[in-house]
């Protein structure tokens, strides 16, 4: 170990010094707090044994300079003294020393102490290394994470998608990384367009990952296996599913026989512009608002959450949707979402923010919306996902 000693005295620092490197120690001399401090400054030692009275810099200055050094390693420092008392100990603590040595000294004591001293380091070295794994460990973990987080933004509709006869916006704020939340949008045909948000339990990458195969499960393909539109057998017509069906195929799908219940919420539905109505299900989640003029409607039953109890049939409803009406969905990180005194925002709350930007375009309403959730919230962070999904039924 590189040890610095520190003594104005020349046979003193001498004697200390030979004996130390018969200890297998590397030595380095100074005369004075001066000389030691530039020593310390340009090549650190690990272990510094100063004399305390000494000119110009003494040892208990010289330690609270060594204290102050950026971080690069902990110095462990022991200082000589022929001082005795509590008033010396507790000054020379306050300054940083970690141990002293009452001169004259005996050498089975200053190896004794030397010891003491290389377990602290050997502590700190560990504890260092075990800090930098982690380090190490929490990047990579992040990078993981963010990369995550793009594969799950990229799952949610593009930026300017058109749908038939509908105008559609949303926010989309997860609490982490990635969310639990997911929704989409697709147009089925020329005249009606399916729409889905759903919820998982929980938060962080698990959630994700089963919200991520769900949002895959219900894209519209022509596979066999697709769960929204499936090829007719010996015909090249595709028949769509409904809501009440979609909800009832994925409850058989994801029932988890294991203890962590695994469960999520889901609303699901069908604009069909030709017949100006919306078909809507739920799964155990919020009920979407309808706003129509200045009247704000609750739609629908909520039912069981998908994966939570087998052999559960789903209904659906339907409800008329005019030009100029506008459907908002919701999770219930919206209504939930507890201000600077836990109260939540609750959905009164909500439905007087939509009527309050009823004559602002659906962006802005949206925008006016997430300005109120933060001003309730009162911090930059959200304690659950919030996703806000809004559709406008534009005029034929």
């Amino acid at each position: 170990m590189r040890i610095l000693i520190v003594d104005d005295e020349p046979v003193n620092r001498l004697a200390l010094a030979r004996k130390l490197e018969q200890w297998g120690h590397e030595v380095v001399q100074a005369t004075n707090g001066v000389q030691a401090w530039d020593l310390m400054r340009r090549e650190p030692a690990r272990m510094v044994i100063s004399d305390w009275m000494m000119p110009e810099m003494d040892g208990v200055e010289l330690t609270r300079r060594i204290r102050a050094l950026p971080e690069g390693g902990y110095v462990y420092v022991l200082l000589l003294t022929a001082r005795t008392g509590t008033d010396a100990i507790v000054e020379g603590m306050e300054a940083g020393a970690d141990d002293f040595i009452v001169k004259p000294f005996q050498v089975d004591e200053l190896r004794a102490r030397l010891r003491a001293g290389e377990r602290v380091l050997g502590l700190e070295r560990d504890l260092a290394e075990r800090n930098q794994r982690l380090s190490s460990a929490y990047a990579s973990a992040r990078r993981d994470l963010e990369a995550a987080a793009e594969m799950q933004k990229a799952l949610l509709p593009a930026s300017g998608l058109q749908l038939p006869a509908v105008r559609p916006a949303w926010r989309f704020l997860p609490a982490s990384f990635v969310a639990g939340d997911i929704f989409d949008l697709h147009a089925l045909d020329e005249q009606r367009t399916l729409f889905y948000l759903l919820d998982v339990a929980g938060h962080g990458v698990p959630a994700a990952m089963l919200s991520f195969t769900v949002s895959k499960l219900l894209a519209p393909t022509l596979g066999a296996d697709g769960l929204v539109r499936r090829t007719l057998e010996g015909s090249p017509a595709a028949a769509w599913t409904s809501p009440a069906g979609l909800l009832g195929e994925l409850n058989a799908r994801f029932q988890d026989a294991s203890d962590a219940l695994q469960y999520f919420t889901m609303v699901v539905g069908v604009v069909d512009a030709s017949r100006s109505v919306v078909t809507i299900a739920q799964a155990g989640h919020p009920s979407p608002l309808l706003q129509r003029g200045t009247q704000v409607l609750r739609l629908g039953e909520t039912g069981f959450p998908v994966g939570m109890l087998p052999n559960v049939e789903y209904e659906q409803t339907e409800h008329p949707f005019q030009p100029g009406d506008r459907l908002f969905l919701y999770s219930d990180g919206v209504t939930e979402c507890a201000g600077a005194d836990r109260d939540p925002f609750r959905i009164e709350r909500l439905e007087r923010c939509l009527a309050a930007h009823r004559d602002r375009a659906l962006d802005d309403a949206l925008s006016g919306l997430e300005g109120e959730l933060r001003a309730w919230r009162g911090r930059d962070d959200f304690a659950d996902d919030i996703t806000i999904v809004a559709l406008e039924r534009r005029a034929a």
